[in-house]
């Protein structure tokens, strides 16, 4: 239904505006792109987040905020304020905005795809929340080099893209473009910018997810305290290798019986191993 009317009404401007002058008939169907830019305003303790939601796909997580990944919402609710959380694969910032405005956190966010950083950085903006979180356009990485962001799809808000490779947790795929990306470890990253160092790390990449966290052998084990990371596929075993050997110890009392979608992971009392 909701496709056939966007249809009906995207054709409807259409024919409106067939009889001007290209630059006039242009002009006109970008203004009224710009006045149906939707918004989605949510709730949260710390008052209205709204989002800017200019694809169907970037609609999603905003209006399931709280549906979509519950356990990381309450894992976020559990961290004290003003502490230091790295959003790596923010994708539109749902969660990085939510932790700043809900949660008095300073936010660290990294989403490499143009098009959803685009509506990060806005979001971040029409919340007024840019002394809060940091957003970067480059992908963590195992290594540091530049690449291609593979992409599954280009419109803002869509997941399951790949740094280097054509390969998520979802299988092979052909990407429908290749950005040039930047890619960097954490460990690099920190020595070249000295950002402030993550206390929490919220991890969901869809794929590289073991590589970037042993890119952090440095970080991790001297900054971290919880590494909340989505596992998916048959990645866990890695995953679990590298976090066990960074000083890392799962936390099966923060998972509810069929929510393991995201795995908690927090850090041995004493520091690195």
């Amino acid at each position: 239904m909701s496709r056939t009317i966007a249809g009906a009404l995207s054709g409807l401007v259409a024919g409106a505006t067939a009889w001007m002058k290209p630059y006039r008939r242009a002009m006109t169907r970008a203004l009224v792109a710009e006045r149906l830019a939707q918004r989605v305003s949510i709730p949260t303790v710390g008052g209205l987040l709204h989002f800017e939601t200019p694809s169907a796909r970037s609609l999603h997580d905003p209006w399931s905020l709280y549906d979509n990944e519950p356990e990381t919402i309450r894992w976020l609710d559990s961290l004290p304020a003003g502490a230091v959380l790295w959003d790596i694969g923010a994708n539109i910032g749902v969660y990085a905005l939510y932790a700043a405005r809900a949660r008095g956190l300073r936010v660290l966010a990294f989403e490499p795809s143009a098009s959803s950083y685009a509506v990060l950085t806005r979001n971040i903006e029409v919340n007024g929340l840019s002394a809060c979180i940091a957003a970067y356009c480059l992908a963590l990485s195992g290594d540091n080099r530049l690449d291609y962001l593979n992409m599954a799809h280009t419109e803002a808000g869509h997941s399951m893209h790949a740094f280097g490779e054509n390969r998520t947790v979802e299988g092979t795929f052909d990407p429908v473009f290749r950005q040039a990306t930047a890619g960097f470890t954490i460990d690099r990253f920190c020595e070249l910018f000295a950002p402030p160092p993550p206390a929490h790390i919220k991890l969901d990449v869809d794929g590289i997810e073991s590589a970037i966290l042993a890119g952090g052998r440095e970080t991790l084990p001297r900054h971290t305290e919880t590494v909340l990371v989505e596992i998916a596929g048959d990645s866990g075993p890695v995953i679990r290798h590298v976090l066990t050997a960074l000083g890392f110890t799962e936390d099966t009392q923060f998972a509810i019986a069929e929510t393991r979608r995201n795995v908690l992971f927090r850090r041995q009392t004493g520091g690195s191993p």
